[in-house]
């Protein structure tokens, strides 16, 4: 007698993790934004980064076929750009955001 043959199981997506880890990041780089970038205007530059790693982190997961895990670092990258980016202007007082 043959065994049948077990499926193979579907990979695992993080979309949850990575979009917990960057919110972690968002809301420690605001309260220590004196400390860690010695002024207010550096953490523009860190968002930034942060932005454009998840921005490569999606590209690469789309090639790498892990397009589910992708989607994450998608949404974490417009995640640092709204909430981020946001809270930074108001906080500055730039724009009519005050």
């Amino acid at each position: 007698m043959e065994q049948p043959t077990q499926p193979t199981p579907a990979p695992r997506h993080y979309i949850g993790r990575v979009l917990l880890i960057n919110l972690g990041i968002v809301l420690a780089l605001h309260p220590g934004r004196q400390l860690f970038t010695g002024g207010d205007e550096g953490i523009f530059m860190l968002l930034f980064v942060l932005a454009y790693l998840n921005g490569l982190f999606f590209i690469g997961c789309l090639v790498s076929g892990r397009s589910k895990t992708g989607i994450g670092f998608l949404l974490a990258a417009l995640l640092v750009f709204v909430i981020g980016f946001g809270d930074c202007a108001t906080h500055l007082r730039l724009g009519s955001m005050h």
